[in-house]
């Protein structure tokens, strides 16, 4: 049995992936020496989140594990290019560490989602 909408994670991850993508390369190529780097760096922290918050707002059943499968997803974009740009494969505890980290963007981000559905409900229903 799949508890996964394959649907509402592909939504997300792509959501992610449209910021995260141009932003590693940018950093990796563009910004590698210059000032703008951690900005970039930002931008795809952002992206974790956004992916777990775009998963989650269709509310499926488990929104937050989808949140955080989407986040995930979306860390395997700009660690490509990583592998990509560096040509040689990074450090097993570094993956593990990454992983878990855009999985908690992406919780966060589901969060906000169910926060903020919760909200629009909360003023529905007062008006």
């Amino acid at each position: 049995m799949n508890i996964f909408d394959r649907r509402v994670l592909l939504s997300g991850a792509f959501s992610g992936l449209f910021f995260a993508l141009p932003a590693a390369i940018a950093q990796r190529t563009v910004f590698a020496d210059a000032p703008l780097n951690g900005v970039m760096l930002f931008v795809i922290f952002f992206a974790g989140a956004l992916a777990g918050y775009a998963a989650a707002r269709p509310m499926p059943l488990h929104a937050l594990m989808h949140g955080a499968a989407a986040g995930l997803i979306t860390f395997l974009g700009p660690e490509a290019v990583y592998l990509v740009a560096k040509h040689e494969f990074p450090n097993p505890l570094s993956l593990i560490f990454g992983g878990l980290m855009f999985a908690s963007l992406g919780t966060i981000g589901a969060y906000i989602a169910i926060w903020r559905d919760a909200q629009d409900a909360a003023k529905a229903t007062r008006s």
